[in-house]
């Protein structure tokens, strides 16, 4: 007789179970109703991990799933959700930052998995989606939104999980895990400080805690927390303590374009005469250019840190119902306001680039209607020296500081019941979430003011118009010219689900777990840029709004199948039905091995899609200027060639036939427990994305202008660049592969306490990219913001009420040129600015458990003050670092307390 292998055993029972499904469920009740001669369930309890629906004993998945306890955020020091995200080390390029220039998404932050952007990284709370940022192209969390006081854990899923979230986790899933269940009261509070004496923080909080939902049948607890951090100016750290930057062999960015006046003439003027009154000329005989001179040195207006201030109210109640029911809900509001201020611009601005200056008559030595870089005084005028001519000021609009600020109100409610019905293990909820953001401007010219109000109709500036002193001039005609104007953004998800999973028929490995559920989310999006903007009123900074909606119904199921005990395989599927795109279907096969009680395999295969946002969809027409290098006019960088370093003119332009990004995922990897409290995780992964939506970028655009002639637009007589047209659509694509690695461990010393160590590691191996599909993709891995290497090590000991501790934070350099083939500007003076340095920085904890009650703690980040790794190309920002994965904070100590009672 022919004798079957336990494998193939296992494979045929699981498949003769669906045609016999009433007989294994009722096996499954008596295995699952088993006690022993105490009366006590011999089942261990099951929970749910981040990347699967079905609860289970073996938290260890097909999937790697990393975790962040609460502990370690408060050891990290870590004031806000992005300060604990930004060191993860599976974080790339792609993401957004509060610090840096300021963007659209001022006063946001998310985080980009594997550098596949924002977009591609799903952020869950307490396993269900929120309400996204509402301004930008980008669909994505504001993790600054969410109070790190109130979480429990952060569970990160570095795998593809469109088939059981479905849209937007290609590249993985970040789940903030809030509290629940606390009893007690707490207040808390911290004060930090940077080595430098500034970016002052103070943090305050209480929570409140009640009921034990095993005794008393329910619970509810509530967290209120307040942070504020102090700004800092780019002029107060070393390396941007002024503009001129020849002392790092670079063009001093110190401007005369400022409160100068010259003779008339030309372009730029003629002879310097003097200052105007008011202001404190430079004795420089270094630099004659500007030796004399009211110089214009913006490092004093330039924020590296923003200030802020966030507070956040989160409650959670639960309620027994008996029969095994309960009733759930959690509330959480969040108020986040950040203000910075950047810099102004001056007359040679708007010659360039607004054309609002010219010389109307040809009067000096131009063409009739020529564009002129000063303002023209006519004689007569209080501040013109010259009593019989015209004379010229070079002038920075800045009598009212350019400044932006944001104010972003987060609220999420969730309503839910779980349960079992019959041998299914139900949940129902209902999930409400809102963002209402608004960004406030000052300090822009409103162009047809200045032109018509400021300027008579020869081009002069009116007699009664005093330059320098906003005082000196009419309040009103001073509030048209520096409008105060304010975006504001309202988006929502509502968010109705079920879902319901159970074990059903016993294999050789264990008994079979299956999960199916459904949802149903609407989708709203409102962004509303000020009338100013979007009537292009302000020539130099416009922005067009978005408004659309959409539903969106899934369903999805997914199996877990022991086959042995060392073996098991799992399979999920989801369809998403969008109504102003279309369908997605997205599979994911899953399978792990222990080879050995010690040692397992993994491996994972998934379909992944990004649905396209309402803002790609509806939006109009983006335009704003952009700092480039014109490769016709500069193929070699020059500081006396201004076609080196302009300002251009783009336009992003939204596409409403956009279809879904599409992607393939594969991980393999294995799992090491050689002794119990260690173990060490390597898990391999390769992403394909392709129809990426994406604007093609401006320095590509330049670098293969002959393949897009049209997207490049250039003056008829002069041939320089007019404006960049950066039109979205599903052209781009995009291979990763790298390596993750996480390992832990503890080294108990008896009366000396433990020792606790944990590494965790991101290599990428490749990261290759195409602008379409008939470009051979380029690997960018290495190159400028995709590092080859992140990582995290800590190293800890604790005994009795002490906790002791070090962490160190790794980021590999990278070259600042853009791909292999491109050049460096900086080549040929300043070779070594062609790569940007590693930085390795070290943070220290201590903690003490004075009492019961009181714990004490001091954390300090950043322990020997490095600073950020030198950037030439963000001088120009007058930042000097990339705010992306370096800080100019420096050293930065702060000291906790919280009292229990």
């Amino acid at each position: 007789m022919l004798q079957r292998r336990p494998i193939a055993q296992a494979i045929a029972l699981l498949f003769s179970g669906f045609a016999a499904m009433p007989v294994s469920a009722q096996q499954s009740d008596n295995i699952n109703n088993s006690v022993n001669n105490n009366g006590t369930n011999n089942a261990a309890q099951r929970v749910e991990v981040t990347g699967s629906r079905i609860k289970r004993v073996d938290a260890e998945t097909a999937s790697a799933v990393q975790v962040i306890t609460k502990e370690e955020i408060i050891r990290s020091g870590a004031v806000s959700l992005t300060d604990v995200l930004r060191t993860i080390p599976a974080g790339n390029a792609g993401g957004y930052n509060t610090e840096g220039p300021p963007t659209q998404a001022f006063g946001a932050a998310g985080i980009s998995l594997r550098g596949l952007g924002v977009g591609s990284t799903l952020v869950l709370v307490n396993g269900r989606r929120t309400a996204p940022y509402g301004f930008g192209t980008a669909s994505f969390v504001d993790t600054n939104s969410i109070p790190v006081d109130a979480i429990e854990r952060i569970e990160t899923l570095l795998d593809g999980a469109s088939a059981i979230y479905g849209a937007d986790a290609i590249a993985g899933v970040i789940n903030i895990i809030l509290r629940k269940d606390y009893q007690g009261k707490e207040v808390y509070g911290s004060l930090g400080t940077s080595g430098y004496r500034d970016a002052k923080s103070r943090s305050a909080g209480i929570s409140w805690g009640q009921g034990n939902m095993v005794k008393d049948g329910y619970n509810w607890m509530i967290n209120y927390g307040h942070h504020e951090q102090d700004p800092v100016l780019a002029n107060a750290r070393p390396r941007t303590k002024d503009a001129d930057f020849r002392r790092f062999n670079m063009a001093d960015s110190r401007s005369s374009f400022y409160r100068n006046v010259y003779q008339t003439g030309g372009y730029y003027g003629g002879a310097f005469i003097a200052p105007l009154a008011g202001c404190t000329p430079v004795n420089d005989t270094a630099t004659p250019a500007l030796n004399g001179r009211c110089v214009l040195d913006n490092t004093k207006n330039v924020n590296v840190v923003s200030a802020s201030t966030n507070d956040a109210v989160y409650a959670t109640a639960n309620l027994a119902l008996g029969a095994d029911w309960q009733l759930f809900s959690d509330a959480s509001f969040s108020r986040v306001k950040y203000a910075a201020n950047t810099y102004s611009y001056g007359t040679s601005a708007y010659a360039a680039y607004t054309y609002d200056l010219v010389d109307v008559k040809g009067e000096f030595g131009n063409a009739p209607g020529s564009p002129i870089a000063y303002l023209v005084l006519p004689v007569g005028h209080p501040q013109n020296p010259l009593k019989d001519k015209p004379a010229a000021v070079r002038y920075n609009f800045d009598d009212i500081q350019n400044r932006i600020q944001s104010a972003n109100d987060n609220s999420r409610l969730t309503l839910g019941a779980r349960g079992n019905l019959g041998e299914w293990d139900t949940e129902i909820g209902v999930m409400v979430a809102k963002a209402k953001g608004a960004i406030r401007y000052r300090g822009y010219i409103q162009d047809a003011v200045l032109t018509g109000e400021v300027l008579d109709k020869n081009g002069y500036v009116n007699k009664n118009f005093v330059l320098g002193n906003a005082a000196a001039n009419d309040a009103g005609l001073m509030a048209r010219l520096y409008p105060a104007m304010r975006n504001v953004s309202d988006t929502s998800t509502t968010l109705i689900d079920v879902k319901a999973s159970r074990e059903l028929w016993q294999l050789p490995g264990g008994r079979v777990g299956v999960s199916v559920g459904g949802e149903f989310r609407q989708e709203k999006f409102s962004s509303v840029p000020d009338d100013l903007f979007s009537s292009g009123a302000i020539q130099l900074f416009s922005i067009t709004g978005s408004v659309g909606q959409r539903h969106v119904a899934a369903a999805y199921g997914e199996i877990v199948a022991p086959v042995l005990k060392e073996l098991e395989l799992n399979a999920a599927a989801r369809v998403d039905r969008y109504n102003d795109f279309g369908a997605a279907t997205t599979p994911k096969f899953g399978i792990k091995w222990k080879v050995l009680p010690q040692w397992a395999l993994r491996s994972t295969f998934a379909h992944g899609f990004r649905a396209p946002t309402l803002p790609e969809m509806n939006s109009g027409t983006i335009a704003g200027y952009m700092k480039v290098q014109d490769p016709k006019f500069c193929p070699t960088l020059s500081t006396d060639n201004p076609q080196c370093d302009r300002y251009v003119q783009y336009e992003i332009g939204q596409n409403p036939n956009l279809k879904a990004e599409k992607s393939k995922s594969f991980t393999f990897g294995t799992v090491i427990e050689p002794t119990p409290g260690w173990s060490l995780a390597l898990d391999y992964y390769a992403i394909q994305r392709r129809d990426e939506v994406s604007q093609i970028s401006a320095k590509y655009l330049l670098e293969h202008e002959s393949a897009y002639p049209n997207l490049v637009i250039r003056h008829a007589g002069t041939n320089v660049i007019d404006k960049l047209l950066l039109l979205t659509s599903n052209l781009a694509q995009t291979e990763v592969r790298g390596i993750d690695m996480d390992a832990r461990g503890e080294i108990g010393m008896g009366e000396y306490g433990k020792l606790r160590l944990n590494a965790n590691l991101n290599k990428v191996l490749s990261y290759k990219s195409a602008e379409n599909s008939s470009v051979e993709k380029v690997d960018y891995a290495g190159y400028y913001t995709t590092p080859k290497n992140r990582a995290r090590f800590g190293l800890g000991w604790e005994q009795g009420n002490v906790n002791l501790g070090f962490n160190w934070n790794y980021v590999a350099g990278y070259s600042l040129k853009a791909t292999p083939e491109s050049n460096c500007t900086y080549q040929e003076k300043n070779p070594s600015y062609c790569q940007v340095k590693p930085w390795l920085t070290t943070d220290a904890y201590l903690t003490y458990r004075y009492n019961k009650d009181l714990n004490l703690s001091l954390t300090v980040q950043n322990l020997v003050n490095k600073e950020a790794p030198f950037d030439a190309s963000m001088i120009a920002y007058l930042q000097g670092f990339n705010a992306a994965f370096h800080n100019q904070l420096g050293r930065f100590v702060q000291i906790s307390a919280k009292y229990s009672f």
